[in-house]
């Protein structure tokens, strides 16, 4: 921690420059400080530390005594409970040097609203303060300033045009705040400037052409603004003097869409070109290759198209090389190598580039960074690697190598090695320690075969998913790599059982092991995970009960166990993982009720997939409680009970909008969350697309009851499958609302009635199943119910008709149904037509009977005297579902009793 600063330095009062920077003194500034009035300079300054703050002050009234400074440094010192500042610093007239960078200044209202002693002040650092609001307007009359450093704050007003007037600056510092609006042109007059920095702002527009008039300028930061404009032509608006001084330009990160200016070329001392993340396309001018200066080259995530120029190979100080992510192609050969002896860091991935080198070609350079993804090296492995003694970090996925491992190449001191996506074939090798504290391997998707070989101490991250991987998991793994942070051994052969030395590797935030043939009990060894974050087991052969101690594993966020032979009930003590967000035990044998405390603990839970299993009892409502909830799939249990309407709460299936939270814990992992959902009447596997699956699925249980019309307000829901259960009465009359509806399966069901006319309005809907059922009636038609033509999925309704069953009989459209009520299930002339079959006499006496109590009957009856007597006759000859054609509603009103 240091200790205080001793007060005998105050004794020394010839003293004239003190000097305790980044000494470790904390605590607080003594007063005594205030008694070398001969001081002329003072440095209490230090740097960040894991305590913020190591030294502070109580106020500044000592400092006021020592008007004789020049040089003042308090960085990093906490000076939050001075609010005195100004009034201090206006005692001290003689200054030149003034920083306060990091002091915790800005919560005082306008620290330096009346510091006005400043003629002398040449150097003014008060970045990272979070001073908010415009630039003090004070600065404008430090005449003498060299050097304005208002970095890291929050200023939030356009760049004045007043510091123009500070004719001295020769550094500029404005990056990391919020400046909004265009660079003003009036800093062209600024003609001593060295170093402009603007960077890290939301600056609009262009640049203003009067800076290439700054013949001195030697550094200009632009970097992560909006910047959109073609950039001028210094040649044509400006003196053009800037194209030997400027040594560094960056246009990184803003929007400027144009092709690359050929007059780059003229910048003839630049060292530094960066146009990484903006939109410039087109070929890259062969020009450049005359900038014999330049040590870093960046055009990474652009739109540049055509080869690279072979004049790249006299860039002889170049260092770094970077330009992936664009549409480059053609072949690189040794040529645009040749005088590249200094070359550090080459990035050419993902383009379509080919690199063809003679066999025994031998670079000039020694590499420490290699980025080739995606780019065609193969099929043979580059042997010229074999010289790049310093290379730590190699990227070669993806470039469709065929080949064997080199024997020489496991000895390189790789940190990052990524092979993945390529056929490279043979045994593992076993890889050297690399002198670095870590190692990560990807080699995912190759046809590397064989057992798990040793792996060095320090390995921090192996992906070796789908590969040909054999026999057991090492019974020492544990010992063997005690530092592992991610472990992806998914879609091998990986036989026998888990071991328990697995468990010591208490490091482990990403544990993969799905898609092998593993088999046993998992082992009840998981108390110490405390960090681990996705655990996925699935598709394996593996038996037994879940583990109490998964629910230990507090930051879990995605467990998968899907496809294995697990059974009995889920433990209690999984009601511990509060941070779940992914829960997948589908395809086991897992049974008793599903707990309610899932509802009342798991409440970031988006996923809840527990399908054919042996579940039984009825759907809690707790998992009502579940507010991100966006897959339910309870499908092929033995789930009883009626569907909760409590479900029409789900704001998940409400609110759902793509912006979940599953995968977010991958930023640092290859591992990809992947789900099997039966959408669309066949099983689909969703990676990338998931966080986007909105899903209910509770078919193959025996529910029973109707349909909650409540199910309708999810309006966000795109698959719904309530098929094979023991469901009545009608189609919720309102279905139409679920407008992001793209599969619907209510087939095998006892629902009756008609279609709901709604139905016309799902127009995302491409899979329609209501087979097996009792439903009635003209089936609606219009928008994306006109594609559904596979007359399948209505057989099994006998008493349906229409688009794409034969035609009704009736070539007027149904009437409007009467969906409300629980007699619009049958027609009123059908219930006519039966009692009528009794006899006309008797049947005449039973339906005015029951006419006086029932009023649909009425009007069925008098809208059936209305008819000729012959019309009657030939309507006893028609089929009990045909309609009769309905009279007016002026007609039905005259004709109605009142009883």
């Amino acid at each position: 921690m240091g200790s205080p600063i001793p007060t005998f330095l105050s004794s020394m009062q010839r003293l004239r420059y003190l000097n305790l920077s980044n000494s470790r003194f904390n605590g607080v500034v003594p007063d005594q400080l205030g008694n070398l009035h001969r001081l002329h300079a003072l440095d209490l300054s230090s740097g960040p530390s894991e305590y913020d703050f190591q030294l502070s002050v109580r106020n500044l009234q000592w400092l006021s005594h020592l008007s004789s400074l020049r040089h003042l440094d308090m960085s990093w010192v906490n000076l939050q409970n001075a609010s005195d500042l100004s009034q201090v610093l206006n005692k001290l007239p003689f200054l030149v040097h003034l920083r306060l960078s990091s002091c915790g200044i800005g919560n005082h209202v306008n620290p330096f609203h009346d510091y006005a002693n400043s003629t002398f002040l040449e150097h003014f650092d008060v970045s990272v303060n979070a001073l908010q609001g415009p630039i003090p307007d004070i600065i404008q009359h430090m005449s003498a300033l060299k050097v304005l450093d208002l970095s890291a704050n929050i200023f939030d007003s356009k760049i004045p045009v007043w510091l123009a007037n500070l004719k001295s600056l020769v550094h500029l510092n404005l990056g990391f705040n919020n400046f909004s609006g265009e660079i003003p042109n009036d800093l062209g007059n600024l003609t001593s400037l060295i170093v402009l920095d603007l960077s890290f702002n939301s600056l609009v527009g262009g640049i203003p052409s009067s800076l290439w008039n700054l013949c001195s300028l030697k550094v200009l930061d632009l970097t992560m603004n909006r910047l959109n404009e073609t950039i001028s032509d210094p040649s044509k608006n400006a003196s053009g003097c800037i194209g030997s001084s400027l040594e560094k330009l960056s246009l990184r990160w803003n929007t400027v869409r144009s092709p690359l200016p050929d007059w780059f070329s003229q910048f003839s001392n630049l060292k530094t070109l960066d146009l990484a993340n903006n939109s410039f396309y087109g070929a890259i001018p062969a020009s450049y290759g005359k900038l014999l200066n330049l040590r870093m080259l960046d055009f990474s995530r652009n739109r540049l198209n055509g080869s690279v120029p072979e004049s790249f190979g006299k860039l002889s100080s170049l260092e770094k090389l970077l330009m992936s992510t664009n549409s480059l192609q053609g072949i690189m050969s040794e040529l645009h190598f040749t005088n590249l002896s200094r070359l550090e860091e080459l990035d050419l991935g993902v383009n379509s580039l080919a690199l063809k080198v003679n066999l025994n070609w031998v670079p000039p350079f020694q590499l420490n960074y290699i980025n080739m993804r995606s780019c065609n090296i193969g099929p043979q492995f580059p042997a010229w690697l074999q010289n790049q003694k310093r290379i730590t970090t190699l990227y070669l996925s993806n470039t469709s190598i065929s080949d064997a491992l080199p024997v020489w190449f496991p000895n390189l001191n790789f940190t990052y090695l990524d092979l993945s996506f390529n056929q490279i074939r043979g045994r593992l090798p076993t890889f050297s320690q690399p002198a670095s504290l870590y190692m990560n391997l990807y080699l995912s998707s190759n046809k590397f075969e064989g057992p798990l070989p040793t792996f060095p101490s320090i390995l921090n991250r192996l992906d070796l998913t789908d590969n040909l991987i054999s026999g057991p998991i090492p019974e020492d793994i544990g010992n063997m790599t005690p530092t592992l942070d991610n472990l992806l051994l998914s879609g091998n052969q990986i036989s026998g059982s888990i071991p328990e030395s697995l468990c010591k590797i208490n490091t482990l935030r990403v544990l993969d092991l799905s898609k092998n043939r593993l088999s046993g009990d998992i082992p009840d060894c998981w108390s110490n995970f405390k960090i681990l974050v996705v655990l996925d087991f699935s598709a394996n052969n593996l038996s037994g009960v879940i583990p109490s101690s998964f629910g230990h594993a507090t930051s879990l966020q995605s467990l998968h166990l899907s496809n294995n032979s697990l059974e009995g009930e889920l433990p209690s003590s999984l009601r511990n993982c509060t941070s779940m967000v992914i829960f997948d035990g589908g395809e086991n044998g897992l049974s008793g009720n599903i707990p309610r405390w899932i509802g009342k603990s798991m409440l970031k839970l988006e996923i809840f997939r527990v399908r054919k299993n042996k579940f039984d009892g009825t759907i809690p409502s707790e998992i009502c409680s579940l507010p991100d909830l966006q897959v339910l799939d309870l499908a092929q249990n033995n789930l009883s009970g009626t569907i909760p309407t409590c479900f029409g709460n789900l704001r998940g299936m409400i609110d759902g909008n793509g912006t979940s939270d599953i995968g977010i814990y991958l930023w640092s992992t290859t591992y990809g969350e992947n789900m099997v959902q039966f959408m669309k009447g066949k099983q689909l596997e969703y990676t990338k697309t998931l966080k986007y699956l909105i899903n209910m699925d509770l078919s193959s249980n025996t529910l029973k009851g109707t349909i909650p019309e409540e199910l309708t307000n999810l309006v966000r829901l795109r698959g719904l499958n309530l098929s094979n259960n023991h469901l009545t009465g009608k189609m919720p009359a309102m279905i139409g609302n679920i407008r992001s509806l793209e599969s619907l399966d209510f087939s095998r069901n006892q629902l009756s009635g008609s279609i709901p006319r709604s139905m016309s309005a799902l127009t995302s809907l491409s899979h329609l199943n209501l087979s097996s059922n009792d439903l009635s009636g003209q089936i609606p038609s219009g928008n994306q119910l006109q594609t559904l033509d596979d007359p399948s999925i209505y057989t099994g309704n006998p008493l349906l008709c229409g688009f794409p069953l034969p035609k009704c009989a009736s070539a007027e459209p149904p009437p409007p149904s009467n969906e409300g009520t629980d007699e619009g299930n049958v027609s009123e002339t059908e219930w006519l037509y039966i009692s009528m079959s009794a006899g006309y006499v008797t049947g005449l006496w039973g339906v005015l009977g029951v006419m006086m109590f029932k009023k649909n009957w009425r009007d069925a009856y008098f809208r059936f005297v209305d008819n000729a007597k012959d019309k009657t006759i030939s309507a006893f000859k028609r089929k009990a579902s045909t309609p009769i054609r309905r009279r007016s509603a002026t007609r039905r009103n005259r004709m109605e009793w009142s009883w």
